[in-house]
Order: structure tokens, then sequence, then C-alpha cells
């Protein structure tokens, strides 16, 4: 990588490191859905869809969330939905929670289609680092929606593969 890259080139050690860490932003679930690693499949992809709906109406009733606000957001649900998609795929992710490009990457060895989701990651990546170093000037106009619509991107991408596993048919069987 160029070393005189612009100030919120990527950095790989600035996601796990940044404060935002300590206050992850909580998605939205149902009451009684388990914010952990013994949520199954099926309960991941519906919190994630659910939390992604909300922010959608938000946006579309015109409210102006922070960039920093929907970015958080958009990184855990991403991060939540790779994880999903490890549980489908019998990978540990131990160690890789807290950060999503190391989720990404345990997610793509053996499976290389999964480099799909890799720019849509990196550039949420770029957007918490243009925020967590006050450089919200080199961010594109309308960068809140844009993280927003970046996290619906790999729903659909990952909730189309975990179907095509019969994961998620086998979930709602059991339900």
């Amino acid at each position: 990588m160029n070393s005189e890259a612009g100030p919120c080139a990527w950095n790989p050690d600035r996601i796990t490191r940044s404060k935002w860490t300590e206050t992850k932003p909580q998605l939205t679930t149902k009451p009684d859905t388990p914010m952990s690693h013994e949520a199954t499949v099926a309960e991941r992809f519906e919190r994630s869809d659910d939390t992604l709906r909300d922010w959608e109406r938000r946006l579309n009733q015109a409210e102006e969330p922070d960039v920093a606000e929907t970015t958080e957001v958009a990184i855990e649900v991403v991060k939540d939905l790779i994880t999903a998609y490890l549980q489908i795929l019998g990978r540990d992710w131990e160690g890789a929670d807290d950060d999503i490009l190391a989720l990404w990457k345990v997610s793509v060895k053996k499976n290389p289609s999964l480099n799909t989701i890799r720019d849509n990651c990196r550039e949420l990546v770029y957007y918490h680092n243009c925020v967590d170093m006050d450089r919200r000037d080199a961010l594109p106009q309308n960068a809140h929606r844009q993280a927003i619509r970046t996290a619906r991107h790999v729903y659909v991408y990952l909730r189309t593969r975990a179907e095509e596993t019969g994961e998620l048919e086998k979930a709602s069987l059991t339900d």
C-alpha cells in the first residue's frame, strides 16, 4: 500500500483499536433473541433484516442520522451476517469477532466466491476510519445512507447463499 495514501486510507489496525468498539451499537432484536455466539443462523438473518428495515425506514422518512452511527450499525450487521454464514460453513471465528475484515478473511478461506463482499467490508472500514480521524470531508455525499445500503447488499448476497445451502429452510421447519 502506498504510504502516501490519503488520511482515510485503509488501516486494519484502526478498526479494532478505535474508541467506538467500546460502545458498540445494539442491533434491533426481539426481546428473546440472544446477542451471542449461541444465536442460530435464522436468528442472525432475522435480526439483521429487522435492523436494516428499521434504518431504511428512518432514512426514507428523511431522518438524517450521523454517519458515525449508521456506519457502526452497518458494520455490526455485516459482522453478524458473516458470523451466520461461518456457522453454516462450520468454521470457527474465535478471535475475529471484533474485526469485520478478520471475519471476512476467515469466511473467504476455502470459499473464494465470498471475495464478492470484500469491497463492501472495506468501504465500511473506510467510512469508519474517516469518522474516527475527523475527516468527514473525505466521505462521499450521503455516506450515512450508503453505509446502510452496503449492509443491505451484503445481507441479500449472504441470505441467498444461506438459502442455497438449505440452512434457512431447515431453521424455519423446526420453528
